[in-house]
C-alpha cells in the first residue's frame, strides 16, 4: 500500500507564487496564519523555498505561536513565519513580525486541492470512494487528510490497483471507524487554566460540547461555558460558523476531530451535554441524534421536551442531512414512545421515513411507508378549521411532498413517466379548483417529462405554466410569474428548464435562465438555492454551450457547496462530471480513468439511474481511443439496461451511442440516432451526437449539422466546422480550430487542424498554419477512433540539427508527454515549450505529434 511520502509537490501553488513575487518586489516577508492543521507551516516552507530559488536570503520562523526563546533575524533576510490563527505571539516576536511581514491568511484546501495533495503524497490517483471518505473527514484540513489516510491504510481499507488507490469498503463504513488523536489540533491550543471535573481543560471541554451538540448557537455555548472560552474557540478556528434555520451555529472542524471528541466522551458526559442542549430555548432545534437519544434512552425524562413537532423536525433534519438511517430510527422511536400525533403529523412522519428508506435502496419498505402516509392524508382530509384542513398550508405541503415521493419512486421503478404522471393527476382530487398547489403539480409534470429526457414535451408544458412576464429580453425565455409557483419550486423548475433548453439547442437562453437564478442567489445563503438540479444544469449548459475554459471560470458555486452537507453530490456523479470535462478537453487518459472509476463506484454505491451515462462515456472514450472490442462490449452492456435513455441525460446517452457507432464504422446506425434527435427537436443533443461524424468529415453528418438552428459558442462552432468540411475550405477549418482551442476543446481543434492540413497544398500558408497548430495543440492519448488522427509520435528526421533544448523537447514528445508535463520536466513555462515545438517544425517541416 502506498505510504504517505515526505517528498512532496508544492501545495497552493498560486498562493505560494503570489507570495514569492510580493516578497521579491517589496523585500517584505510574510506571516502565514491558518486554522490548526490547515498547513500554514508547509505553505511557509514552500514560500521560503521559492525565495531561495530566486536568490533571496530567508529566515524561517515556524509555528511562531509556540516558539521558545527569541531568535535574531539576520541582516538582509526576508522573514517567513507561520502561526495558528487567533493565537497570541510570544513576547519579543510580535513587534518584529508586525514590522517585517505581511499577514497571509490561509484557508483549508478545496476538494480538488485535497485530492491532488493526497495523490501527490502517495504517488497515485485516488478512487472516487477514497476521495469521498477523505473529504468527509477533513473538509480540506491537511492534518486531517494525512491522519485519515494513515488510519485507513493501517486498517487495510485501501489497496493499490493498476491505475489508482481504492477504498475497499463503502465510504460510510470507512469513516465510522476512523480514529485520530484530538491533540493533533487542540494540543497546543489549550492554555493554562482550571481543569474541569472530567480532567479536561476548558477549551477541550467546550469543544466536546460543540461536537456532541453537533450544532449550537454561540450564545448558548457562552451560557454553558463562558464568553471567554467560546470566543477563544472561534478565534482559533477550532469551530466554524454555519447557517441553520436562519441562525448562526457552531460546528467543530475538521469533522474527524468532532468524531474523535464524541468517541472520547463517556456516557455521563454525553448525557450531560444532551440534557443541556434539550433544555436550551431558541430557534435551533436539537440535532436528530439527540432527539433519537431522548426518545430511545429516556423517553419519560424528556416527555415534555420531545413532542411530535420536535420528532418531525428531527426526522426532516436527518433526511436533509442525508443521515437516512437516523431518519428511519427516529420514526420507529417516535412510534415506540407513543407520541401523540394528528393524522397529518403521522402522514408526514411516514413520508419522511419512506423517503429515507427509498434513499437506502429499501424500495419495497419505502413504498409501504408512502402508502401509509397517503392513508393518513385521507384521514386528515376531514374539515378541521385550522391549518390541518385540506387546502391549508400544512396539509398542502405534506400532500405535495407525498405525491413527489411516490412519483419519483414510480419513475425509478419504471425508468419512465408512464406511471408517475397519473399519480400527479390523482393528487388534484385533494385540491379545490383554482388552488395554488395545482401549479406545483403542473411543475412536477414538467419535472418528470424532463426526467425521461422528453425535453420538447417538457418545454411545451413549461410554456403553459403561469403568466409570462412582458419585460423579458428579446430571444430569452421569460421567467415564470412570481405568484405562479413557490420560490423553491421555481428555482428547481427553472434549473431543469435550462437543461431542456440546452438539449433543444438554445444554449444562450439556457445560460440566461441560470444567470437569473445566480442573481437571485446573491440575496440567499447558498444552501437555500444550490440544488443538485442547479449544479447539474450549470455543468451541462456551460460545458455544452460554451466550452471547458468557460466552465473553469464558473466553479465558484461548486466550491461553495463542498462543505454543505445539505447538498448531496454523489461521488460517482462527481467522477462522471470529471469524465465529461476531460472528454470535452480531449484528455482521453484522464477521461478513461474518471469514467472507469465512475462505473466502478456507481455499480456499488449508486445512484443506479446514473449508471447508463457512465457506461455510455466508457464506450465513447474507448471508441475514440481505437479500443473497438471494449467499445463494442460497453455498447452491448448499455443497450441491455432497461430504459437506458429514459433519464435527464438520456439525449446525451443517445448521442454517446451515436459517437461510438461512428467510430466503429457503423455510420448509418449513428445517423439514424442523429436524425431521431432532430425529429424530437433536440437540436443541441443532435449536434453533440453528430460530433464524431463531423470530426471525421462524414458528409451526411456535416450536412445535417450545417442546417441546424442552434445557439451557444460551441454548437455554432461545430455547425461552422461542418460547413467548412462540406466546403473543403482550409481557411475556415483553421479558424474553427483556433476557436475550438480558445474554448478548451483540444480534440475538436486537433481534428479541424488535421483536416485543414489534409486539404491545404503542402508548403502553403494554410498548410503551415495547420502544422503549427497541430504541433502546439496537446491532446493526451491517441484518437485512433477518428480517421486521420492518433498514432505514435514521429521522431525528428535524420540529418536535422537541433539545439540541446530542442532535442530534449523532441525526446519528451516522443515519450508521449504533454506540453505541460514537458514544461514541468525541464523547468520551463508552457509557452516556452510551445516556442521550441514551433522552431522544431520550422527546421524539420514535420510535426512530432501524430
Amino acid at each position: 500500500m502506498p505510504a504517505w511520502r515526505k517528498a512532496r509537490a508544492v501545495l497552493r501553488a498560486d498562493t505560494v507564487a503570489r507570495a514569492v513575487a510580493l516578497c521579491v518586489d517589496t523585500r517584505r516577508g510574510v506571516l502565514v496564519v491558518g486554522p490548526p492543521g490547515a498547513g500554514a507551516s508547509r505553505c511557509a516552507a514552500d514560500i521560503a523555498a521559492g525565495l531561495r530559488a530566486a536568490g533571496i536570503p530567508v529566515s524561517v520562523w515556524d509555528d511562531l505561536d509556540r516558539a521558545g526563546a527569541h531568535r535574531a533575524l539576520p541582516d538582509g533576510a526576508v522573514l517567513v513565519a507561520s502561526a495558528r490563527v487567533g493565537a497570541a505571539l510570544p513576547p519579543g516576536y510580535r513587534e518584529v513580525v508586525s514590522a517585517r511581514t505581511t499577514r497571509l491568511p490561509l484557508r483549508n484546501l478545496t476538494r480538488g486541492q485535497s485530492e491532488a495533495a493526497v495523490s501527490a503524497a502517495v504517488g497515485a490517483p485516488l478512487s472516487a470512494r477514497l476521495v469521498e471518505a477523505l473529504w468527509a473527514c477533513s473538509h480540506g484540513n491537511l492534518t486531517a487528510l494525512r491522519a485519515t489516510y494513515d488510519d485507513l491504510a493501517t486498517r487495510g481499507l485501501t489497496r493499490r490497483t493498476c491505475d489508482r488507490v481504492e477504498l475497499t469498503v463503502d465510504p460510510a463504513t470507512a469513516i465510522a471507524g476512523v480514529a485520530v488523536d484530538p491533540q493533533l489540533w487542540i494540543g497546543a491550543s489549550t492554555g493554562p487554566g482550571v481543569v474541569g471535573p472530567d480532567g479536561l481543560d476548558p477549551v477541550t471541554d467546550a469543544l466536546t460540547t460543540v461536537a456532541l451538540a453537533r450544532r449550537i448557537r454561540i450564545q448558548d455555548l457562552e451560557r454553558l461555558h463562558g464568553c471567554e472560552v467560546a470566543s477563544d474557540l472561534v478565534a482559533r478556528a477550532l469551530v466554524a460558523e454555519a447557517q441553520h434555520n436562519g441562525a448562526q451555529v457552531l460546528v467543530v472542524q475538521p469533522p474527524v476531530l468532532a468524531a474523535a471528541l464524541r468517541a472520547g466522551a463517556d456516557h455521563r458526559r454525553r448525557r450531560d451535554a444532551y440534557d443541556a442542549v434539550l433544555a436550551l430555548k431558541g430557534i435551533v432545534p436539537p440535532d436528530p441524534t439527540i432527539v433519537l437519544w431522548a426518545l430511545s434512552e429516556a423517553p419519560a425524562t424528556h416527555a415534555g421536551r420531545v413532542d411530535a413537532p420536535a420528532a418531525l423536525a428531527a426526522a426532516r433534519a436527518a433526511l436533509d442531512a442525508h443521515d437516512y438511517r437516523t431518519g428511519v430510527e427516529l420514526s420507529e422511536a417516535a412510534q415506540r414512545a407513543g407520541l401523540e400525533m394528528t393524522p397529518l403529523q403521522q402522514a408526514e412522519l411516514a413520508l419522511v421515513a419512506g423517503s429515507c428508506l427509498r434513499l437506502l435502496d429499501r424500495v419495497q419498505e419505502a413504498a409501504v411507508m408512502f402508502e401509509r402516509s397517503l392513508e393518513c392524508l385521507r384521514a386528515a382530509a376531514g374539515p378541521r378549521g385550522d391549518d390541518d384542513e385540506p387546502g391549508g398550508p400544512d396539509f398542502t405541503s405534506v400532500l405535495i411532498d407525498n405525491v413527489t415521493a411516490r412519483a419519483d419512486l414510480a419513475h425509478y421503478r419504471d425508468r419512465g413517466p408512464e406511471n408517475s404522471l397519473p399519480l400527479i393527476e390523482a393528487a388534484r382530487g385533494f385540491l379545490t379548483p383554482g388552488h395554488p398547489a395545482h401549479s406545483v403539480l403542473d411543475a412536477l409534470t414538467v419535472v418528470h417529462l424532463s426526467y425521461a429526457g422528453r425535453y420538447r414535451e417538457a418545454a411545451r408544458a413549461h410554456a403553459e405554466l403561469g403568466a409570462p412576464q412582458t419585460d423579458a429580453a428579446p430571444g430569452h425565455p421569460a421567467p415564470l410569474h412570481p405568484a405562479s409557483l413557490p420560490a423553491e419550486w421555481e428555482r428547481r423548475l427553472e434549473a431543469i428548464h435550462a437543461l431542456a433548453l440546452d438539449a433543444l439547442g438554445q444554449s444562450d437562453a439556457a445560460l440566461a435562465v441560470l444567470r437569473r437564478l445566480a442573481r437571485q442567489s446573491r440575496t440567499m445563503n447558498h444552501h437555500a438555492w444550490a440544488s443538485e438540479e442547479y449544479l447539474a444544469a450549470l455543468l451541462y449548459v456551460v460545458l455544452h454551450g460554451f466550452g471547458v475554459n468557460t466552465l473553469f471560470a464558473e466553479l465558484a458555486p461548486f466550491i461553495a457547496v463542498e462543505q454543505d452537507d445539505s447538498v448531496r453530490l454523489d461521488h460517482g456523479m462527481r467522477r462522471v462530471a470529471d469524465a465529461e470535462i476531460a472528454l470535452a478537453a480531449g484528455d482521453l487518459p484522464s477521461a478513461v480513468s474518471a469514467a472507469s472509476d465512475a462505473l466502478d463506484t456507481i455499480e456499488v454505491d449508486g445512484p443506479e439511474d446514473v449508471l447508463p451515462r457512465a457506461i455510455s462515456l466508457c464506450a465513447l472514450i474507448s471508441a475514440l481511443s481505437g479500443q473497438t472490442a471494449t467499445a463494442e462490449e460497453q455498447l452491448r452492456r448499455l443497450r441491455s439496461v432497461h430504459g437506458y435513455a429514459n433519464s435527464p441525460v438520456g439525449p446525451e446517452i443517445r448521442g454517446a451511442e451515436a459517437g461510438v457507432l461512428f467510430c466503429l464504422g457503423r455510420s448509418e446506425e449513428a445517423l439514424g440516432i442523429v436524425r431521431s434527435l432532430v425529429d424530437d427537436g433536440l437540436l443541441g443533443s443532435a449536434v453533440r451526437a453528430a460530433l464524431a461524424g463531423v470530426l471525421m468529415a462524414d458528409p451526411e453528418s456535416c450536412r445535417i449539422v450545417a442546417e441546424l438552428e442552434v445557439s451557444g459558442d460551441v454548437p455554432v462552432l461545430v455547425r461552422d466546422l461542418a460547413a467548412a468540411n462540406l466546403a473543403d475550405n482550409p481557411r475556415r477549418l483553421i479558424d474553427a480550430a483556433q476557436r475550438a482551442r480558445g474554448h478548451g476543446l483540444l480534440m475538436v481543434a486537433a481534428a479541424a487542424a488535421d483536416r485543414a492540413r489534409t486539404l491545404a497544398t503542402p508548403g502553403s500558408q494554410h498548410h503551415t498554419l495547420a502544422e503549427r497548430m497541430l504541433a502546439t495543440t496537446e491532446i493526451s492519448g491517441s484518437l485512433a477512433g477518428l480517421t486521420g488522427l492518433g498514432g505514435p509520435a514521429r521522431w525528428v528526421p535524420p540529418g536535422v540539427t537541433l539545439t540541446r533544448r530542442e532535442s530534449q523537447v523532441a525526446e519528451l514528445v516522443g515519450q508521449g508527454l504533454t506540453n505541460a508535463e514537458i514544461a514541468d520536466e525541464l523547468h520551463l513555462s508552457k509557452r516556452t515549450v510551445e516556442g521550441h515545438l514551433n522552431r522544431i517544425y520550422t527546421k524539420t517541416g514535420t510535426r512530432l505529434r501524430g
